[in-house]
């Protein structure tokens, strides 16, 4: 057997493929419907002080979350929550604890948008320490347009916090537009990669787009794009994580769950190609 082909329910659904405000419930639900074994909310807004009113506006939210996903037979495998910025203090980051408690997720997936390096390495020390409390790691992720721009800053500063259970989230738009490529991920300590989303892209940024526009609204399904995503997924350890984060514009107004079907869909044909059930040698 082939231990890198994937169906769909051994796949999540990453929040941002169905799009930027997506509810939590709403991913719970489009999971289900089609077919993938774990999802991926995002529960807060990005910054302090941002309105996400399909939680904060309801108390039990959190429990519904956990409710809803455990009734439809989805595992919660991470959440996202606030992003570390000059804005955010502890308290913040101990609320995205507390949520990733709340609906059962043992991940944290954690944007970076703090351009002070020994400060986000000094809020991770306390922000992993109340995680490893809950029994949760956290995934950090880096991005050409944050404050985390390439995989050696995002080891520097994990580094620098001497936290145990913080690692790399690998997004594999990020890491093509960062200038690395498969041999940079084939080089990392497999243990250190916690989770990979996958999307496609244009082998180059379109002219007149920016990093952040081709990351909202710019990005294709597997196999549809430039990227060389079967060297990544190569790459990456068997048992990889991997979450589809495929916010395909061209689908926008599509109901959730249907949206979520045409990201399956193409994802299986990407690994029916490149990762066949059988491989060569077994037949």
């Amino acid at each position: 057997m082939n231990a890198r082909h994937r169906k769909t329910a051994n796949l999540t659904l990453g929040f941002l493929t169905l799009g930027a405000q997506a509810a939590p419930l709403d991913i719970i639900d489009a999971a289900a419907q089609a077919g993938y074994g774990a999802a991926g909310p995002r529960v807060s807004g990005r910054y302090p002080g941002d309105a996400w009113p399909s939680v904060d506006a309801d108390p039990s939210a959190f429990a519904k979350i956990r409710e809803a996903a455990a009734e439809k037979s989805i595992r919660v495998s991470s959440i996202s929550g606030y992003y570390l910025s000059p804005q955010v203090r502890p308290s913040h980051l101990r609320a995205n604890v507390e949520a990733a408690r709340a609906v059962g997720a043992p991940m944290i997936l954690q944007g970076c948008f703090e351009a002070d390096h020994a400060r986000v390495a000094e809020l991770l020390r306390d922000y992993a320490a109340a995680a490893a409390d809950a029994g949760i790691r956290i995934a950090l992720e880096f991005m050409p347009m944050s404050g985390l721009k390439t995989i050696e800053q995002t080891r520097t500063v994990i580094a620098a916090s001497g936290a145990a259970n913080v690692g790399i989230l690998v997004d594999t738009l990020h890491l093509a537009r960062s200038g690395a490529t498969a041999a940079d991920i084939a080089a990392l300590d497999p243990a250190s990669i916690y989770l990979t989303q996958l999307s496609d892209a244009p082998a180059q940024l379109d002219a007149g787009s920016t990093l952040f526009d081709e990351a909202m609204s710019g990005r294709l399904y597997l196999g549809d794009g430039g990227l060389d995503l079967a060297a990544v997924v190569n790459a990456l350890p068997a048992d990889a994580e991997l979450e589809l984060e495929t916010p395909v514009v061209a689908h926008e107004r599509l109901p959730p769950a249907q949206r979520a079907r045409h990201a399956a869909e193409a994802a299986q044909r990407f690994f029916d190609r490149h990762f066949p059930t059988f491989m060569e040698n077994e037949r």
